[in-house]
């Protein structure tokens, strides 16, 4: 398991270099496009296009990177007062919910990202098949999935120590 934890933290640190070229990407195509079209009255057709794309990429993947750091939103006030034990089973039974939840929501990802609708239209901007888009979604959510199984194996390694 040790090997399979080294490679989720050099996926992570690949998302996140990914994910900061992306953002400097954005920033720059935005401030080209508004300096583009207040001075010269220009505009590209693609650079909205092109952001809000990267914006969907940065947020699944980048909320995948976040989940496995535990940078996510998290109320612990009743996990707080609890002892270690029951702690670790809230944090078990939790983390089987989560997993369901996102094996739902990654089926019904690839299903959607994949269906003749979305396969066959194409951006009006950057004319791209819409497909490349939607696969932020069920790249997101594997990415979860496979960090809820690394969180399963910390979980209960550490119920075995107790």
């Amino acid at each position: 398991m040790q090997y399979y934890s080294r490679l989720m933290d050099y996926a992570v640190h690949i998302t996140k270099y990914l994910l900061g070229i992306s953002l400097a990407i954005m920033t720059a195509v935005t401030v080209m496009e508004v300096v583009r079209r207040y001075l010269f009255g220009l505009s590209f057709p693609w650079a909205e296009e092109l952001v809000r794309f990267m914006l969907i990429w940065v947020t699944f993947v980048g909320g995948a990177a976040a989940f496995r750091s535990g940078g996510l939103v998290m109320l612990d006030l009743v996990t707080g007062r609890l002892p270690e034990r029951a702690k670790l089973i809230l944090q078990l039974f939790t983390n089987t919910v989560v997993l369901v939840f996102l094996l739902f929501l990654f089926r019904n990802g690839i299903s959607y990202s994949l269906s003749p609708v979305i396969v066959n239209q194409n951006s009006a901007g950057l004319g791209i098949s819409m497909t490349l888009p939607y696969m932020a979604i069920p790249l997101g959510f594997g990415l979860m999935i496979l960090f809820s199984l690394e969180h399963y194996h910390r979980i209960i390694s550490q119920l075995r120590k107790e």
